[in-house]
């Protein structure tokens, strides 16, 4: 009895982990379909981080390649997508037979579309011989079957793929969701109702951003108007926990540049979806013993309490929210926010997440009447800076390692600092006592620097702040988020004042 709880557990764990982490893949149309080389696409996933690939069966030569590409990189195909027909007389090409057979001992899973006969009509039973003609060819070499709902094929929807597969009635063969169909067939407005009911008998899903206000249903990740992250839970708690794979059909733009964004917004998406689960940790909380050494929140996770715009008295009306215990600059030139309060000797900590080429920092010595050397008012925050910024993809102005997240924006370069992958929160933490100041991101410290120092003088002379009256000088101040017009994630912003 006790083995067989200790089994039952770890089964239940197995699934929350599942849940928490899905198996993120890409459809080959976005992965340089017909140019790129099979080496240079596993390549590419397995440096940006994608767990495999979906490929449209060619032939069983062109799989073996693509097997043994993906082999050396360590990157899985996690599908291959078949059209099979119901009015030829080949429903299917007669090479397939050959390619299921390079499946046996892969976890891919054959992904098969039921394209429309020319003849109008309920073509169900020959859509169900397709179905069963294929999972059990897939059965003898123990590989599964999805069916693929496709706009304008006889399987178009999760529906009809769910009706189907229940027909088929063979264990080795399970529905999909594709979020795209369900739109462009016109169903959209019954998403929640086709998950409810089909995500219990799904194999597998795809996304991809959807741009609702412009009837544009596939886009890249980053763009539109549809929420993914609502939609991944609602996947979830229906009880569908298999792998995500990313639709790209006519998504324009550079290859690389998508797949690079698109991961980064995954890796955002999973974050949320995870931190807005019943077991998540709490966030914007002090624990007893922070509370006790003298730590306070400047963000309470739910308000804007507490800030202001720069040069403003009041809080932003625009380019600044407060979402799922965030608070986030949607990059709408809302303009740089501050803290109401202001400090001397302290210690910041926060966490912070990027979007795909973003930029950003957290400010201090912030001097709001700051002037040039004419005596005019700068308009803009003129003061040290901890830098936050993608340091693989920016591309607004050329970076220098005195401009990478970490730096004293311009004057000091990190030393050793290590960001996690862009779309996952970062930590930071800056110490400022007396004419000591320290940086420190993820654990580590990476600067570290006296103001008064010759050092920092040097750095200054060589910046663009060399002519910035009083640049150098430590100075009571608030504390300043800055709005570079891109998207940018704060949370567990905290302060304690130091002696």
């Amino acid at each position: 009895m006790k083995l067989n709880l200790i089994i039952l557990n770890l089964v239940l764990l197995a699934g929350t982990l599942c849940a928490a982490t899905p198996e993120y893949f890409v459809f080959d149309n976005g992965v340089g379909r017909g140019s790129w080389t099979p080496e240079k696409q596993a390549q590419t996933l397995k440096e940006l981080g994608y767990t495999g690939i979906t490929y449209r069966y060619t032939n069983p030569e062109d799989l073996a390649c693509w097997q043994k590409e993906c082999r050396k990189q360590g990157v899985k195909i996690n599908a291959l997508y078949v059209y099979t027909y119901l009015d030829r007389a080949n429903r299917f090409d007669p090479g397939f037979e050959d390619a299921i057979k390079l499946l046996k001992g892969t976890d891919t899973v054959i992904w098969m579309t039921v394209m429309k006969p020319k003849t109008k009509g309920d073509h169900d039973a020959e859509a169900v011989s397709n179905v069963q003609a294929v999972a059990d060819l897939a059965a003898r070499q123990g590989v599964r079957v999805a069916l693929y709902g496709h706009f304008g094929f006889y399987v178009e929807t999760g529906l009809d793929s769910a009706r189907i597969v229940k027909l088929a009635n063979r264990t080795n063969v399970g529905a999909t969701i594709n979020l795209c169909h369900e739109f462009l067939s016109g169903h959209g407005g019954e998403l929640d109702e086709t998950v409810k009911a089909v995500a219990p008998l799904a194999t597998m899903a795809s996304i991809n951003g959807v741009d609702l206000a412009n009837t544009n249903y596939i886009v890249r990740l980053d763009q539109g108007d549809f929420d993914l992250t609502a939609y991944l839970k609602k996947l979830s708690a229906a009880g569908y926990h298999g792998p995500i794979v990313l639709q790209c059909y006519n998504v324009k733009g550079d290859t690389l540049e998508n797949l690079t964004a698109n991961i980064a917004t995954w890796r955002r998406i999973k974050g949320e979806v995870a931190d807005q689960s019943p077991s998540a940790p709490s966030q914007n909380t002090l624990s007893a013993k922070e509370t006790a050494a003298g730590w306070k929140l400047l963000f309470d996770g739910k308000t804007t309490a507490g800030w202001r715009g720069f040069q403003k008295a009041a809080f932003p009306d625009q380019g600044w929210v407060v979402e799922n215990g965030c608070l986030k600059c949607l990059g709408q030139k809302g303009g740089d926010i501050v803290t109401t309060s202001t400090f001397t000797n302290f210690e910041v900590t926060w966490e912070w997440r990027l979007s795909f080429r973003a930029n950003s920092g957290l400010k201090y010595f912030v001097d709001e009447k700051r002037t040039d050397a004419a005596g005019k008012i700068y308009s803009t925050a003129i003061a040290h800076e901890y830098q936050t910024i993608d340091n693989q993809n920016f591309i607004a102005e050329p970076l220098n390692d005195k401009k990478y997240t970490g730096a004293w924006y311009d004057v000091v370069a990190p030393k050793n600092a290590k960001p996690r992958p862009l779309g996952e929160f970062n930590q930071s933490r800056l110490v400022v006592r007396g004419n000591k100041v320290e940086h420190w991101l993820n654990g580590r410290r990476v600067v570290s620097y006296k103001t008064d120092s010759a050092e920092s003088a040097a750095g200054i002379a060589d910046s663009k702040f060399k002519n910035v009256p009083g640049y150098a000088d430590k100075i009571p101040a608030p504390i300043l988020l800055q709005d570079h017009n891109t998207l940018v994630w704060f949370r567990n912003i905290k302060l304690r004042e130091l002696k």
